[in-house]
């Protein structure tokens, strides 16, 4: 006999399921550039315990793509495909797709940068985004994309954390680098370096600094303490190599302490980050350029570096690695990055 639990108990049983939790957030997920490791990422960790144990996820993309991908990577699972997501959505015992039809997977090369697989990528997240907005997700997690692809599909895309804030029309959108307890932004991202120091103003370092401020105490620190890195070695050394620090960032530490952040800089970024898998000393670190916040980090928690999108209204995130051309297809790709993503997203929209 079917048993029907309460709705006010939040929990629901479905023949040939055991009982889930409809109160766990639901998650979406999207698949980034089909013709990388993405799907095969997405459907190991959307079909992982441990997943299903915090959240409820939705893969966000080509039902054809995800079907593709289970068949070769699911383990036995179904897919269930989505026209709308309930708020009672059950997840247990199948893969539930919300179909964007945005990739027909026979056209495009596993391996091989396309501009069918970039425009996959750009679709899914603008559907990732409205399904937010209208809350039928609580969040999303982007799966990992090639650049080259998206703009080989006419759309200029210099990274999900720009992407997004056209989308929402933030003003500025940054992505913190986060492995346990190590937090790194930068405030610049896919900048050449030549154009860094033109790029940075007061403004977008106190911009990136709020929105560190803000997300750390989002995750639970009351009042966080930050570090931040100067940009010029010896942070300019009294102007010697540079007037950056004295000139930019200076100014936009001193701004944020008005407002009641602690924070502390600049600093040498040539020694910040010392010991930083075993120091507690700052709860986020703010950077000045892409390499500068993401060497540390990725030298010390390669495996397992979560990219959460701050500074706009929305809960988002990515994995902290690309789309691995050379490994595509071949079931060898880690999830664990995409799981921990995941994780993070269900655990904020709690």
């Amino acid at each position: 006999m079917r048993k029907k639990g309460k709705r006010g108990k939040g929990k629901r049983e479905r023949e040939g399921e055991k009982i889930v939790s409809i109160e766990k957030p639901i998650v979406g997920v999207t698949m980034g550039d089909p013709a990388g490791i993405g799907p095969e990422i997405v459907i190991k960790a959307v079909s992982h315990p441990e997943i299903l144990g915090i959240c409820r996820p939705v893969v966000v993309g080509d039902k054809r793509v995800a079907r593709r991908a289970l068949e070769a990577f699911g383990a036995g699972a179904e897919i269930k495909v989505l026209a709308d997501i309930p708020p009672d959505l059950v997840s247990s015992g199948r893969v539930n797709v919300f179909d964007t039809a945005a990739a027909d997977p026979d056209q495009i090369e596993t391996g091989r940068a396309s501009a069918a697989g970039g425009r996959a990528v750009f679709e899914d997240i603008q559907q990732a985004v409205k399904l937010t907005e209208k809350k039928k997700i609580g969040g999303f997690v982007a799966g990992p994309h090639n650049k080259y692809s998206v703009n080989l599909a006419g759309v200029h895309f210099a990274g999900y954390p720009p992407f997004l804030a056209q989308l929402t029309g933030s003003r500025y959108a940054f992505n913190m680098l986060i492995s346990g307890t190590i937090r790194i932004v930068g405030a610049t991202l896919h900048v050449a370096l030549k154009d860094v120091s033109k790029t940075l103003t007061p403004e977008l370092v106190g911009a990136t600094i709020r929105a560190a401020g803000e997300a750390v105490r989002k995750l639970g620190i009351e009042n966080p303490r930050l570090a931040v890195a100067g940009l010029n070695p010896h942070c300019g050394e009294e102007g010697l190599f540079g007037e950056e620090d004295e000139a930019i960032i200076k100014p936009a530490i001193e701004e944020a302490r008005k407002t009641g952040v602690e924070v502390f800089g600049p600093l040498p970024a040539d020694s910040l980050f010392a010991g930083i898998r075993d120091r507690q000393e700052y709860d986020a670190y703010v950077a000045m350029y892409h390499d500068q916040s993401h060497i540390p980090i990725k030298t010390v928690a390669f495996d397992s570096i979560v990219g959460l999108i701050i500074g706009t209204p929305l809960i988002a995130a990515t994995v902290g690695h690309g789309t691995a051309f050379e490994i595509a297809g071949k079931g060898i790709a880690n999830p664990r990055p995409m799981m921990e993503a995941i994780k993070l997203v269900g655990e904020s929209c709690k």
